[in-house]
């Protein structure tokens, strides 16, 4: 019996039927019957799992979407419909199936039988055409290289001397015939077998002496030519050619399924299957020949779907004519186990989305999106479930039900309304669940990522000569115009650091212009703080005039200050140039050369720390943190080799590789190409991201005074919301 299968049209309530037609494997065919079906739970499916998934059964086609009466394949350009059921005319659901027998069975029971009329209209050319056979005999030669892939070699059947087998890729042709051939094959260092019609294997011993290859018999590729003509029986919509007024037929090269049936008639028992296994022949190509010999025809049937109903009646037939089945039924039952697997997991699959999950598209952009109903009543915002004031939700998460269904939904004007099974009315804006659909949100957060820009010396430098991308605004704009305080974020998103020049060199206005942005961040150090080397008043390396290599600030600190601030208010002295390095762009540098160790960076759990009198500072952190939701992207890197505690977070086996990878990002940070440095001088604030910029000093000599502070960078990203510049 053929398998039964659901259809996926609503209407069918998945009952199961014998005759069912999948997708077509023309994508755009496939999106017009999608189209034209408008099932709720298409939208937004990959067309390929819904070809490998869905069915629809005989009942949403016409009897005019079939071949004929009798079929039950479809035509090329049949479409589906749900409405069928409204048809006076006996289609539809009301359609009489055919019997369950695949159209190529038909076609070819249908030639043999015409066939059989032919031959008996015909015996007295039949006979005359026997008494001359040998006088005209057929020569086909076919190259096998055309008609046989290299991947399908080992599938070739060698059958007994009663049996032979055409070249494989003429299956194609229901009904040819010619004399009964002998085959020889020229195969290179390889052991042939015979299998008979009853199964039994017999050894093939080569003859003592065989007769040179007639290469005069080998004819161009692609092509066969045979004598006397072919009378040529296609199949009915198998496109097939038929022989042309010479008598020759030209095959298309056509890729070869993995199961073949062939059938073959019976040869006398002097014929033989010689085999010619030359070295110098076998080493230059494989050759067929195929000789005429007095005998009778050879048939070759149709390629069949491999279900069992079509194996036994194949079976049937050809043991009563004495003919053979070559056929793998491991093949079948391994077929058959994928089929059910297949089709018991899409029904787990189905089940599943339609009990937890609504699918919703968006009319004006045709995108579709998956929500589950968990989601929904979650982000239920009427008053009672949310306080617009606070901006809150109000309800407990134990109060929520994890298995909620809705009652009704229906989308009318831009709205989702819901009735939910306790009776409780949700209404949704649909622009604000695709807002919210993580796949929009991490796009967005992608579009953001690609405006940054990684710069080195010098394309910073190339870029500061001509027009600077980045910020440098003067304090008095900054104070009287809003679009210069854009101007400035958007520069410290881009690039990582901004300028503020013509500042009065003191603490009093840095602070000024600091907070005509953002707030100050208070921390162990105060709010503002001013140091210089000749007044000591915290345990760090910063308060030296020596050489401070490129690092990020509060390593210690579970959450290290997202912006920096930094102004020299006085120096009088050499040296002391400050430098920068863009971090992003040094770890995308140590990722490209080597992979493994940023990747071991980012799961290193190396401590830091800062100690002074009745303070201790202590954190844990990767030296590259990832971005959750980004692929490929960093967030923030922890990069201090002053900072760093005593190493005790590796086991002793891991500590000599940790070395050598933090050694490697060490010696890409400190690249002459990667450092931009300048003069810092009194009356311009620089401003730059701690969790991205590395900054330092090069050692100087003289007084040197500067004054700064943090920005938490909950609160750099807050402005950045406000302003609409980030997500």
């Amino acid at each position: 019996m053929n398998k039964l299968r659901s259809c996926c049209v609503p209407c069918c309530k998945d009952e199961k039927f014998s005759l069912v037609h999948k997708f077509p494997s023309d994508n755009e065919r496939a999106e017009q019957w999608r189209r034209v079906l408008g099932i709720d739970s298409f939208i937004g499916l990959p067309i390929e799992i819904i070809r490998k998934r869905y069915y629809i059964c005989s009942r949403h086609f016409r009897d005019s979407d079939y071949k004929n009466k009798a079929s039950r394949s479809i035509n090329i350009t049949a479409i589906p419909s749900i409405n069928l059921v409204t048809l006076n005319d006996p289609e539809g659901l009301n359609r009489d199936l055919p019997p369950p027998h695949r159209p190529s069975m038909v076609a070819v029971e249908h030639a043999v039988e015409v066939k059989k009329h032919e031959i008996a209209e015909t015996k007295a050319y039949e006979r005359a055409e026997k008494e001359t056979i040998q006088e005209r005999s057929s020569a086909v030669n076919v190259d096998l290289i055309d008609f046989i892939d290299d991947s399908f070699t080992d599938m070739v059947t060698v059958v007994t001397p009663k049996n032979v087998t055409l070249p494989t890729k003429m299956a194609n042709l229901s009904t040819v015939q010619t004399p009964s051939p002998t085959v020889k094959r020229v195969i290179p260092q390889r052991t042939i077998s015979q299998q008979s019609s009853a199964s039994s294997t017999v050894a093939v011993e080569p003859p003592a002496k065989i007769p040179p290859t007639d290469t005069n018999n080998v004819l161009q590729r692609r092509s066969m030519v045979m004598k006397p003509p072919l009378n040529v029986v296609p199949l009915a919509g198998s496109g097939m050619p038929i022989a042309n007024k010479a008598g020759s037929l030209v095959l298309k090269r056509v890729k070869v399924p993995p199961i073949m049936v062939e059938r073959k008639t019976t040869m006398t028992q002097t014929d033989e299957l010689p085999v010619d296994d030359k070295p110098q022949q076998a080493e230059q190509e494989e050759k067929l020949d195929v000789e005429a010999t007095p005998s009778s025809s050879t048939k070759v049937l149709a390629l069949l779907e491999c279900t069992p109903d079509n194996l036994q009646r194949l079976q049937r037939k050809l043991q009563a004519e004495g003919g053979a089945l070559c056929l793998d039924e491991r093949l079948l039952r391994l077929a058959d186990e994928e089929d059910d697997k297949a089709m018991n997991s899409d029904k787990t699959d189905a089940t599943v989305d339609k009990n937890r999950f609504l699918t919703v598209r968006n009319v004006k952009t045709d995108e579709s999106v998956s929500v589950s109903y968990v989601w929904l009543r979650d982000h239920c915002r009427c008053k009672d479930c949310y306080n617009v004031e606070t901006f809150q939700r109000s309800g407990s998460i134990l109060d929520l039900p994890l298995d909620i269904q809705p009652e009704s939904c229906e989308i009318y004007d831009e709205k989702i309304n819901i009735v939910w099974q306790d009776g409780h009315r949700s209404s949704y804006d649909l622009n604000v669940v695709f807002s919210n659909h993580v796949d929009n949100f991490r796009k967005r957060l992608e579009e953001q990522r690609a405006q940054l820009v990684l710069w080195d010396r010098e394309l910073i430098t190339v870029t500061n000569n001509t027009s600077p991308g980045y910020a440098r605004v003067t304090l008095n704009d900054l104070l009287c115009e809003d679009a210069v305080v854009c101007q400035v974020v958007e520069s410290l998103l881009r690039y990582g650091f901004a300028f503020i020049t013509k500042v009065p060199p003191n603490q009093q206005s840095t602070e000024m212009a600091v907070k005509r942005i953002f707030p100050v961040q208070r921390t162990l150090f105060g709010d503002m703080w001013t140091f210089s080397e000749s007044k000591m008043d915290h345990s760090d390396t910063a308060y030296t005039n020596g050489f401070l290599g490129p690092h990020t600030d509060n390593t210690y600190f579970s959450d290290a200050a997202g912006l920096q601030v930094l102004h020299c208010i006085q120096f009088n002295g050499t040296g002391g140039e400050t430098l920068l390095v863009d971090g992003f762009q040094a770890v995308n540098r140590l990722r490209e050369t080597d992979p493994d160790a940023y990747e071991r960076l980012c799961e290193y759990p190396l401590e830091a720390e800062y100690m002074e009198e009745e303070k201790h500072h202590r954190f844990i952190a990767p030296v590259i943190r990832k971005h959750p939701l980004v692929p490929g992207a960093v967030e923030q890197i922890r990069f201090n080799p002053y900072d760093r505690a005593p190493l005790r977070t590796l086991a002793p086996k891991e500590v000599p590789q940790f070395y050598a990878d933090y050694r490697k990002l060490a010696v890409e940070v400190h690249r002459e190409e990667a450092q931009w440095k300048f003069q810092l001088t009194p009356g311009t604030v620089l401003i730059f991201d701690n969790w991205r910029i590395l900054h330092g000093r090069m050692a100087y000599s003289g007084k040197r005074v500067m004054t700064g502070c943090y920005v938490a960078r909950t609160e750099f990203q807050s402005v950045a919301r406000v302003l609409n510049m980030i997500d």
